[in-house]
């Protein structure tokens, strides 16, 4: 059975300042201070563990604390299945619950890895049709420095067949 490490940190002055960041950005407190956390350690290091833990909790709806009682083999596969997710074993049992009745997406740290790479491509090919709208005619070099728009049109068909692909795999695994 898996730890789980605590940090106690006296915040005084700044906890106002800390609720309104995290409140912004529709975070926990503490999934706000796992995520510095993990974007600290993640500058300093290719620490993948660290990063495995930070999950997105949307804050606004009240959460109600259940009960479950699993025999001890069932306990490791459910621990193995999250570990291979980088989620905690409560975590991805909350998740299958979501992605079952709710049937939407719960996107790993994999996933979202790939989500935010795409993210990164499509606002480079964002500014570069900024430029062609400024500039007009005259700004026909795409990012690839080809001057191809049609490479352009190519390169966001494949963002929009990654990120479908991404949804419809995690789909699929929760469905299972």
């Amino acid at each position: 059975m898996r730890v789980r490490e605590r940090l106690c940190v006296e915040l005084g002055g700044m906890r106002p300042d800390w609720n309104r960041w995290c409140a912004r950005r529709g975070l926990t407190l503490g999934e706000g201070v796992r995520q510095l956390i993990a974007a600290a350690l993640g500058a300093d290091a290719d620490d993948t563990q660290a990063e495995s833990e930070v999950q997105w909790i949307s804050i606004g709806e009240p959460r109600i604390r259940i009960e479950i009682r699993l025999t001890h083999a069932e306990l490791e596969v459910v621990e193995q299945r999250a570990e291979a997710s980088g989620l905690t074993s409560n975590r991805w049992i909350v998740a299958l619950i979501r992605a079952q009745l709710m049937g939407e997406p719960q996107l790993g740290v994999h996933e979202m890895r790939l989500l935010s790479d795409s993210n990164q491509q499509l606002a480079m090919i964002s500014r570069w049709l900024g430029q062609l709208a400024r500039e007009g005619t005259g700004a026909r070099t795409a990012p690839s420095g080809s001057g191809d728009i049609a490479e352009i049109r190519d390169q966001l068909d494949v963002h929009v067949r990654a990120v479908a692909g991404v949804i419809r795999a995690n789909l699929d695994r929760w469905s299972r």
